[in-house]
C-alpha cells in the first residue's frame, strides 16, 4: 500500500497543539533542592527586610545633620561614644557630635541616620574622629524594610527559581516552597542498524549517538531523564518500548522510525492505540521535517528524526516548549538560552515555506561579533560541535546576505566556547586532530541549508 506524504504543519501550529498539555502536580521541595524548580504557589514575605535599619559600609554611625558643611579642608569632629559589635543592637542614643563605630551589616543605633565611611574619616585618638566628607540622612545605610515589606508577594507562580531567588527564601527563613513536579523524561531509540556505543560496529550500522544527545539536552532542561534502549524496526519491539515510557515517565521520546518510509513504525505502534491521537507528523522546518507529535492518554509522545543534528534542533524547538509547560511555566517558547546579535559572515540561502535553523561559529572582530555559518548534513554531529548557536530564518525569506543583522541563540557560555577554540586550535598546531572541527577556507561558500 503506497503511504501518504507528510501533512506538513507550521512550527507555530505545534506550538498552539502543545497547549492542551498541563502542568504537572504541585509537591512540597526544600529550598536548599529548588534550584530551577517552578514556583507552583506565591511565595509571600512574613516579615520586613532588613527588619532594622542596616549598615552598608564599615564606618562611624550619626547623625547626618552633624556632618553639614565636613570637608577635608574643614573637617567636623566627633567623639567616639562606643561600637556597634555585629548582632548587637546599641540602646543608647548618641547625642550632637557623638559616633559609634560600626560594621558592615551592623544595626544603627535609635538616633542615628548614616554611616560615613572610614576612608572619609581621620581619627585622632582612640577618643575622637575627624569626618572629611558630609553625608546625606540614610547614606550608606539600607532602611528597615527597603528589601522587602512584610506581606509582599516575592515570587509569584510560574517563575523559575535561580540562585538569587533561593538567597530570597532564605532571608525569610523559608525552608520549603511548593513547586511543580520535576518531569520524568523516557528517551528511547529505534532502528535496526543502531547499536550500543560499547558494541563494534558492523558495516552498515551505527552508535547511538541521539540517546547521549537527547538525555544531556533534559538534563540541561533541568528535567529527570530515564533510558528505555534501542529497539529493533519491529513492531512489538517498538510498541514495547513505549508502553514502559508511558508507563514510567511524563514524556515519551523515541529517535528514529519517524519518516515516511516502509519502516514508519513508531506512528504505526502510537496509531494501535485506543486512547491515542496523532497531533503532528511533518513539520516545516529543516532540519527536522519528520517530526510527530501524539497524545496518549494524558502524555505526549514524540517521534524524532534518526539523523543527530535534526533530533536535537526539534527537540530544542517543541520538546522544551512542552518540558517548560509541564514545569509550570505558562509558556510555549522554546528559547531558554541567552543570544548575542551578530552580523552573518556570508549568503545562506533558505527555501521560502519552511523555517531554517543554521547553526553558526562566532568570531569577535574589530568590527564586531560576525557570526558565520557552519555547513553540515542533518546526519553530521560534528557540525554542532563546531557551532555555537544557531540563526533562524523565518518561512516568509528566501535566505540571508552577508552583512545582515542577525540575532544568534546560544548553545552555551560564549566564553567558554570560545577558551575551546582556542584549545583546539593549539591541539590542531601540536599536531593533533583536533583542528577538523573548524572551519576551513573551502567551506566559505553559499550554501542552501
Amino acid at each position: 500500500m503506497t503511504k501518504p506524504f507528510l501533512h506538513v504543519v507550521r512550527p507555530e501550529e505545534v506550538s498552539e497543539l502543545l497547549s492542551q498539555f498541563d502542568a504537572l502536580d504541585l509537591e512540597e521541595v526544600c529550598t536548599e533542592d529548588a534550584l530551577h524548580r517552578v514556583i507552583g504557589k506565591p511565595v509571600i514575605a512574613r516579615e520586613e527586610l532588613p527588619s532594622f535599619d542596616r549598615a552598608t559600609m564599615d564606618g562611624f554611625v550619626v547623625r547626618a545633620a552633624d556632618t553639614f558643611g565636613a570637608s577635608e579642608s574643614a573637617p567636623a569632629l566627633f567623639r567616639i561614644v562606643g561600637e556597634v559589635t555585629m548582632g548587637a543592637v546599641v540602646d543608647r542614643s548618641p547625642g550632637r557630635g557623638e559616633a559609634l563605630r560600626i560594621w558592615t551589616g551592623g544595626a544603627l543605633p535609635p538616633g542615628c541616620d548614616a554611616v560615613v565611611m572610614v576612608e572619609h574619616t581621620e581619627e585622632l585618638d582612640g577618643n575622637s574622629v575627624e569626618v572629611l566628607r558630609a553625608v546625606a540622612p540614610f547614606e550608606n545605610v539600607v532602611r528597615k524594610g527597603e528589601d522587602c515589606r512584610a506581606e509582599e508577594t516575592l515570587l509569584s507562580p510560574g517563575h523559575r527559581l535561580r540562585p538569587q531567588d533561593l538567597g530570597l527564601l532564605a532571608a525569610m527563613g523559608i525552608s520549603s516552597i511548593v513547586a511543580h513536579r520535576k518531569p520524568v523524561i523516557a528517551v528511547a531509540s529505534s532502528g535496526d542498524e543502531i547499536v550500543s556505543i560499547e558494541d563494534e560496529t558492523p558495516a552498515g550500522c551505527m552508535r547511538d549517538v541521539n540517546r547521549y544527545t537527547l538525555t544531556a539536552m533534559v538534563q540541561e532542561s533541568y528535567a529527570l531523564p530515564i533510558w528505555l534502549g534501542i529497539a529493533a524496526d519491529h513492531l512489538p519491539d517498538i510498541s514495547s518500548l513505549i508502553d514502559r515510557g508511558l508507563q514510567q515517565a511524563d514524556l515519551v521520546l523515541i529517535s528514529g522510525g519517524s519518516s515516511m518510509g516502509s519502516r514508519d513504525l513508531v506512528i504505526e505502534t502510537i496509531k494501535s492505540r485506543l486512547d491515542s491521537r496523532i497531533l503532528v507528523h511533518g513539520v516545516s522546518i529543516s532540519p527536522g521535517k519528520p517530526l510527530i507529535v501524539a497524545r496518549v492518554g494524558d502524555k505526549a509522545v514524540f517521534g524524532l528524526p534518526g539523523h543527530p543534528v535534526s533530533a536535537m534542533v526539534c527537540f530544542e524547538h517543541f520538546v522544551v516548549p512542552l518540558m517548560r509547560r509541564l514545569e509550570g511555566e505558562d509558556v510555549v517558547a522554546p528559547y531558554l538560552r541567552p543570544t548575542v546579535s551578530a552580523v552573518l559572515g556570508r549568503n545562506v540561502a533558505s527555501r521560502e515555506g519552511r523555517t531554517d535553523y543554521v547553526r553558526v561559529r562566532l568570531q569577535q572582530t574589530a568590527d564586531g561579533m560576525v557570526a558565520i555559518p557552519v555547513l553540515a548534513k542533518s546526519g553530521m554531529i560534528s557540525g554542532m560541535v563546531r557551532a555555537q548557536g544557531f540563526v533562524r530564518i523565518e518561512p516568509d525569506c528566501e535566505g540571508l546576505y552577508k552583512g545582515e543583522q542577525v540575532t544568534v541563540h546560544l548553545f552555551s557560555n560564549w566564553i567558554e566556547d570560545r577558551r575551546a577554540q582556542k584549545y583546539l586550535s593549539g591541539h590542531e598546531a601540536a599536531g593533533g586532530r583536533a583542528g577538523h572541527f573548524l572551519e576551513t577556507p573551502q567551506q566559505e561558500r553559499l550554501s542552501r541549508v
